[in-house]
């Protein structure tokens, strides 16, 4: 059972980490060759922009959490009986002794 598990597991790992390489190889000529942009701006924002997006999105993953570990400790299972009808009879007597 344990060695299915690992196999599993190695299965689901290798086969992102090939498609990943086989892409950033396959794209690194294409990248190469790209020619350089000239910007007129003296100064850039995507220092800023990425830093603020890194903030955003590591508050809302810590605010996620939080909530989901309130509603796991408010839930509380609960046993419903439910009733269970009796088996069903046929309508018509059938006479079987042929």
């Amino acid at each position: 059972m344990k060695a299915r598990i690992v196999r599993s597991l190695g299965v689901r790992t290798t086969v992102p980490v090939v498609f990943s390489a086989a892409l950033l190889v396959g794209t690194a000529e294409v990248a190469s060759a790209a020619p350089a942009v000239e910007s007129s701006v003296p100064f850039t924002i995507a220092g800023p922009v990425g830093i603020a997006a890194v903030i955003v999105g590591v508050g809302g993953l810590v605010v996620g959490l939080l909530r989901r570990r309130k509603v796991a400790k408010v839930v509380v299972p609960t046993v419903v009986q439910v009733p269970v009808p009796a088996p069903r009879r046929a309508a018509v007597q059938v006479d079987n002794s042929a």
